[in-house]
C-alpha cells in the first residue's frame, strides 16, 4: 500500500491525462485495503490528478469556463465551508468528492477524450474480477483475515464483497457499472465483449446478497431483454429459454441459495406485526432510520432551511441511509437548491458544447443512481 499508492502519484504525475485517468479507474477496486490509510492515499492520488488536468487544461491549453457556472460552483463550495470553524474529516472528504465529481463532468465535456468511456468500463470491470479473485485468498492470508468482515447467512452462505469495505458497497459498485454496460450495449448496438462482462459482474453482485442490487439486477435485466427483443426477438428468446431453464436447475441442486434470498427480502412474514414492521424488515430497518432523521428535520426548521452542515454527527450513530434525506439533514433547502443549479449550469455547458444529443439509453444509469439514492447516502454518508 505504502509502495503502490505512491508509484500510482508518479505515473499520474509523468504519463498523460489519459492514462492517468484510466490508472486511477482500474485503481478503485483495490482502494479499501485499509480504511482509512488506503482511501486518503488513492484520494491523494486523485487530488494530484486533479491539480494536473487544471494545469493543463487552464495554464497550458487556455481554456476558458463560463463564469456563471465558476459562480455557481464557489458559492456551492462556500455554503459547504459554512458555519467558518465546524469542520471536520467528514465535511473536507465531501468537499473534495463535491470537486471531483465536477472535475470529471467537466473533463467529459471538455476532453471526452480523456475520459475514454468505453475502454474505462471495460478496464473496471477487469479490475473488478481482479479484486474479486485476489479476495480469495482470505482463505490462507493472515492480513485479509484481519481485514474483512465476513457476514454470514443461514445454510452456512456468507456475503461476498471483494476487497470492499461491505457487501453493499461492493454491491453498489456492481449496479452502477452493470447500468453504464446496458448503456453502452445499446448505445452502440449490442457487443459480445460487453455482454459477457455484464454477465460476470452480474455474477458477482449477485453474491453479495444486497436487497437493492436484486431489485435493480431485475430492472437492467428486464431493460436489455426488451432493447434485445427489438434487435432479434428469435435469438433473444432461445438465449431466455437457456438462461431460465440454468436458473431452475440452480434453484433445485442450490435450495438452500433461494430460500436466502428469500430470508433477505421478507424473513418470517409471522414475525411482522404491522405495515412498518414489514416495510422495516424490507429495507433492513432503515424505514426507523428515516423516520427519525424526518422527524428531527421537521422539528428543527432552522435544519430544514440551512441543514446540519457536511460535518453534521449522525443520529444515534446510524447515518440517514437515504441520499435525499441526507441532502436536506447535511445542506437543507438552500443548501439543495444551490447545488442543483450548480449541476443545472454543468449541463448546460454540456449542451452547449455539445452538437448530438445524448443516446436515450443514458437514462439507465441516471435511473439506477436516482434508485440506489434512496436506500443510501452514497456521497453523503457519515463517517463516525
Amino acid at each position: 500500500m505504502y509502495i503502490v499508492f505512491p508509484i500510482l502519484a508518479i505515473m499520474i504525475i509523468f504519463d498523460s491525462l489519459e492514462n492517468g485517468f484510466s490508472y486511477l479507474i482500474f485503481s478503485l477496486p483495490f482502494c479499501f485495503l485499509k480504511v482509512y490509510t488506503s482511501v486518503f492515499l488513492f484520494l491523494g492520488c486523485g487530488l494530484i490528478f486533479i491539480l494536473k488536468f487544471y494545469y493543463f487544461f487552464f495554464f497550458k491549453e487556455k481554456h476558458k469556463i463560463s463564469w456563471t457556472l465558476i459562480i455557481s460552483i464557489s458559492t456551492l463550495i462556500l455554503y459547504c465551508i459554512m458555519p467558518i470553524g465546524d469542520y471536520n474529516l467528514n465535511k473536507f472528504i465531501k468537499i473534495f468528492i463535491f470537486l471531483s465529481i465536477f472535475i470529471v463532468i467537466l473533463m467529459i465535456i471538455h476532453k471526452p477524450q480523456i475520459f475514454k468511456g468505453h475502454f474505462n468500463i471495460k478496464l473496471i470491470c477487469a479490475s473488478l474480477l481482479l479484486a474479486s479473485l485476489y479476495s480469495l485468498t482470505y482463505l490462507f492470508s493472515p492480513y485479509l483475515k484481519s481485514y474483512m468482515i465476513i457476514l454470514p447467512l443461514p445454510n452456512n452462505i456468507t456475503r461476498f464483497m471483494a476487497l470492499f469495505i461491505h457487501p453493499n458497497v461492493f454491491a453498489m459498485f456492481c449496479e452502477v457499472v452493470m447500468s453504464l454496460l446496458v448503456y453502452f450495449i445499446i448505445s452502440k448496438k449490442g457487443n459480445k465483449e460487453n455482454l459477457f462482462l455484464f454477465v460476470a459482474i452480474s455474477f458477482l453482485g449477485l453474491l453479495t446478497f444486497s436487497k437493492t442490487y436484486y431489485i435493480i439486477f431485475v430492472l437492467l435485466v428486464s431493460i436489455l431483454l426488451i432493447w434485445c427483443f427489438t434487435q432479434n426477438a428469435g435469438k433473444t428468446t432461445l438465449i431466455l429459454c437457456a438462461v431460465l431453464t440454468l436458473a431452475l436447475l440452480l434453484c433445485v441442486f442450490f435450495p438452500n441459495v433461494i430460500s436466502n434470498i428469500t430470508h433477505r427480502f421478507i424473513g418470517q412474514l409471522n414475525e411482522c406485526q404491522s405495515l412498518k414492521d414489514f416495510l422495516n424488515k424490507l429495507t433492513t430497518g432503515r424505514i426507523d432510520i428515516w423516520t427519525q432523521y424526518l422527524q428531527y428535520i421537521f422539528h428543527n426548521p432552522l435544519v430544514l432551511f440551512f441543514g446540519r452542515g457536511l460535518g453534521a454527527p449522525s443520529i444515534n450513530l446510524l447515518s440517514p441511509h437515504n441520499g435525499y434525506i441526507a441532502i436536506i439533514y447535511q445542506l437543507g433547502i438552500v443548501g439543495t437548491i444551490i447545488l442543483a443549479q450548480a449541476l443545472f449550469f454543468i449541463f448546460r455547458e454540456y449542451f452547449k458544447n455539445k452538437n448530438t444529443k445524448p443516446h436515450w439509453a443514458i437514462f439507465v444509469p441516471i435511473m439506477t443512481l436516482t434508485l440506489i439514492f434512496i436506500v443510501e447516502d452514497l456521497i453523503f454518508y457519515i463517517f463516525d
